[in-house]
């Protein structure tokens, strides 16, 4: 029996992964499901070279890297350096795009660049959502899930058809449970999870050429504040409060909110012209809403604790026209943004000093793109692209400083006040060149660029430092990457791997800049800037694999190898390159699992499987703060899943980080507030699913 393989359609049509000449992992429903997956933070070990998990205290907001390249800090106006994609419609700000794994068909994970076959240009790679299509036959499931700290799901989904031409689906899960942690000042629990998710599709097919089709979702998340370990002792706490021993503890004053809201509709028409022209058009509009807390110090001693209110909105159009012939596939698209991102934020510092600062950025993009695919012959391609995108960025900014927690008597002068608007060009070029040298083995060789533009800065104080309110210039990726694909004893084992470099220019960073506080002339405060401020090179590899050993057996793998490192890196006016890292970018990751399938006489079927992962050390941030960084670990999660015959019934056990490991995803360090903080990955947890297909 050969290794099954994932139809995706990383290229814009329909093939199967393992004849895409891309590093791309596809992950189907049945291996979501098999996995427990919840979310898409979730998926960390599936992918070499990925790093998913929530942002630091906003426990509904992605923080996504893919070979060294992200956003770590989720402020508004900023495009992420890894595009989220739902069915097709691109996601433009990471609130609320830590998705939950409801009604799902598959998601792909692309890595590099991508632009010459996306709508919306992305430098470090592209994750794709797809969603579950209407079906021709009445169906439905329902599933209930509880588990440890009195987690309880549950998930409906209902296919209704309404004739011959017209087709409809609805899912709606509702995901909660008690938090991993108290705050041991008010008794409440904190990082709870409290999700509620919909979606509907309806599609209506007037004739066998013509396909449009309607989606709706939404999310709703309740789910408050992840609870931060503090690392240290923290200076400015008069009772010099030790850390907690419990890593979700907190001793927050703040309160304990977290809410995001946020949903959005699409309309895509995909007409077959003829049997080698199609056309596809997509309209979304998108927004969303959210409020929080965050508590830095995580004391009941206010040190400095920050409330932010978000707003956001896009609509987008895309158009595509495909052409398919023998030998030969083109496609060619317009694609339309106009988005903005705004809200306003209160800081509070010690009691004594209440700043906000409040702006919007307005997003308008316009960009051509086009891909083109020739076969000399059986085994020899070549594919060609070329992106041009022009995107304009309004910005207006409004910061000063208060005399009170109710920021309504101001104190001083304005530290902020302005508007401006940039246009940024770019072209991103794709080559691509593979080789067949027989039925089994498909080898290829990249290069490609990926343009994220510039923007400004939220938070810029000009009174004090003029250079914060200009914009930023647009960040660079340009790419290189040879890989292979192959298949070995008739398919029973596929073995992928590539190798890449990245030249990385114009990154966009936080640092501090030096500046002139009481005019004598001399440079004696610091301002946490957001600049232009870095060039780094990215080198690495990775390697997957597939195998099926005997009828029942199946094994799989992943390994990814990252060498990140600045060239450049200038921060208070100096090049301090050799005393920084990429954040969020281990040098070594994995993952493995080993399957069993076992079919009974009765037609009911058992399935267990055995997942690991591991993650080398990592920074958080780029300061080489070894408090704060997470040594090296392994997570261990297993399943084990029962199927009646007919797979009308079924019952999973999963259990997730069995081993119990305490692990840190991300942290702050602010010295000057004396701020060590860390965020854990989740505990071990245990959850019991039944289900019914009907």
């Amino acid at each position: 029996m050969q290794v099954p393989d994932v139809i995706v359609t990383a290229r814009r049509r329909e093939e199967a992964a393992r004849d895409v000449p891309l590093s791309v992992t596809a992950l189907d429903a049945d291996e979501l499901e098999s996995r427990g997956a919840q979310d898409l933070g979730d998926l960390g070990g599936t992918t070499p070279n990925l790093t998913l998990y929530p942002a630091r205290a906003f426990t509904g907001t992605l923080t996504a890297y893919i070979r060294g390249v992200g956003q770590a800090d989720p402020v508004w106006g900023v495009e992420p350096g890894v595009a989220v994609y739902v069915d097709d419609v691109y996601l433009a700000r990471p609130q609320g795009a830590l998705l939950e794994i409801l009604d799902v068909e598959r998601v792909e994970v692309l890595r590099g660049p991508q632009g010459t076959l996306y709508g919306k240009n992305t430098i470090g790679g592209a994750i794709k959502f797809v969603s579950r299509r209407p079906g021709d036959a009445f169906a439905g499931r329902v599933a209930l899930t509880a588990g440890t700290y009195s987690r309880r799901d549950a998930k409906a989904v209902l296919n209704m058809p309404l004739g011959e031409r017209f087709r409809t689906r609805m899912a709606i899960g509702s995901f909660s449970r008690d938090g991993f942690g108290r705050n041991l000042v008010t008794g409440e629990d904190v990082s709870v999870r409290d999700v509620g998710v919909a979606r509907f599709t309806a599609q209506w097919l007037p004739s066998d050429y013509l396909d449009v089709t309607l989606s709706w979702d939404r999310i709703r998340d309740r789910s408050g504040v992840r609870g931060a370990k503090r690392l240290a002792v923290n200076p400015f706490d008069p009772q010099r409060t030790p850390p907690d021993p419990g890593n979700f503890d907190v001793r927050s004053d703040a309160p304990d909110i977290d809410e995001v809201d946020a949903q959005g509709g699409s309309a895509t028409v995909d007409w077959e012209l003829n049997e080698h022209w199609r056309f596809k058009s997509i309209t979304a509009y998108r927004k969303g809403d959210s409020i929080g807390y965050t508590d830095f110090d995580m004391l009941p001693v206010t040190i400095n604790t920050l409330t932010r209110v978000f707003h956001d909105s896009q609509a987008t159009q895309e158009f595509q026209l495909h052409w398919s012939g023998r030998n030969d596939h083109a496609v060619v698209g317009l694609y339309w943004f106009d988005g903005e991102a705004g809200g306003a934020g209160y800081n509070n510092s010690f009691n004594q000093a209440f700043g906000k600062t409040e702006g919007a950025i307005d997003t308008r993009s316009a960009a051509a793109y086009g891909d083109v695919t020739h076969a000399f012959d059986d085994r020899w391609s070549i594919e060609a692209g070329l992106r041009y995108t022009r995107e304009r960025k309004g910005v207006d900014v409004f910061n000063r400083s208060y005399t009170d927690r109710t920021y309504t008597t101001p104190t001083g002068q304005v530290s902020a006040d302005f508007g401006d608007a940039t246009t940024f060009n770019a072209l991103s070029p794709r080559l691509n060149v593979s080789w067949r040298p027989n039925d089994e083995m498909l080898l290829y060789v990249q290069g490609s660029r990926g343009f994220k533009s510039g923007s400004y800065n939220i938070r810029a104080v000009p009174a004090v430092v003029p250079e914060s309110a200009l914009p930023l210039r647009d960040e660079s990726v340009t790419s290189y990457e040879a890989g292979a694909k192959t298949q070995w004893f008739d398919g029973r084992l596929t073995l992928e791997a590539a190798v890449f470099r990245n030249d990385y220019r114009d990154i966009q960073l936080s640092v501090f800049t030096t500046y002139d506080s009481n005019g004598d002339g001399v440079d004696d405060a610091l301002f946490g800037d957001f600049r232009n401020a870095g060039e780094g090179t990215i080198r690495g590899g990775e390697i997957e694999f597939a195998a099926r050993t005997g009828r029942w057996l199946r094994w799989t793998g992943n390994a990814g190898y990252l060498d990140a490192r600045y060239d450049r890196y200038i921060d208070r006016g100096v090049d301090v390159a050799d005393r920084k890292r990429f954040a969020n970018a281990p040098r070594w990751t994995g993952g493995a699992s080993v399957i069993a399938d076992v079919p009974f006489a009765s037609g009911a079927s058992l399935t267990a499987r055995v997942d690991g992962r591991y993650q080398s050390k990592v920074y958080p941030t780029t300061d080489l703060n070894e408090t704060i960084a997470q040594a090296g670990y392994s997570l261990w999660n297993a399943s084990l899943a029962w199927h009646s015959p007919g797979r009308r019934w079924d019952v999973a056990l999963v259990g997730q980080n069995l081993g119990d490991k305490a692990y840190r995803t991300t942290g702050f360090s602010f010295p000057t507030l004396g701020v060590l903080t860390g965020y854990y990955g989740p505990p071990r947890t245990v959850a019991v699913t039944v289900g019914r297909d009907f």
